[in-house]
């Protein structure tokens, strides 16, 4: 799935959603339909959402990852988020407090191997 903004893909055990530029209200059906992807993703069995390229979100994002969040929880799924975070994605998760509570990691790179050794516990 491609989107210009939205992207999933698969790298080995790891279902990747990627968000990129400005994500609003408007993209609100194509990211949770990946974020569903993502979740029942065959042959994966953890998900990894790179916020790396997003310069942009609004509430409506922030209410969808933690939807997403919530969804990978209870199918006993790890769900992590990596960076480098734009500073207005960081400053909307530290004003909400989200950034608290979701799982971050500074690279794709790191975020992949956190998920790895999740995945081997």
């Amino acid at each position: 799935m491609s989107l210009n903004s939205i992207e999933l893909a698969r790298q080995d055990r790891v279902a990747v959603v990627t968000l990129r530029h400005d994500i609003d209200l408007e993209n609100g059906s194509a990211v949770t339909a990946a974020f569903r992807g993502a979740l029942t993703e065959t042959g994966t069995g953890a998900t990894l959402l790179d916020l790396a390229e997003l310069t942009f979100a609004d509430s409506a994002l922030l209410n969808l990852i933690l939807q997403a969040r919530a969804e990978h929880e209870q199918a006993q799924r790890p769900f992590v988020l990596c960076g480098p975070l734009h500073s207005a994605i960081r400053r909307l998760f530290e004003i909400t407090g989200v950034i608290d509570i979701l799982v971050l990691a500074d690279t794709h790179e790191d975020g992949v191997r956190q998920l790895d050794k999740l995945l081997d516990g």
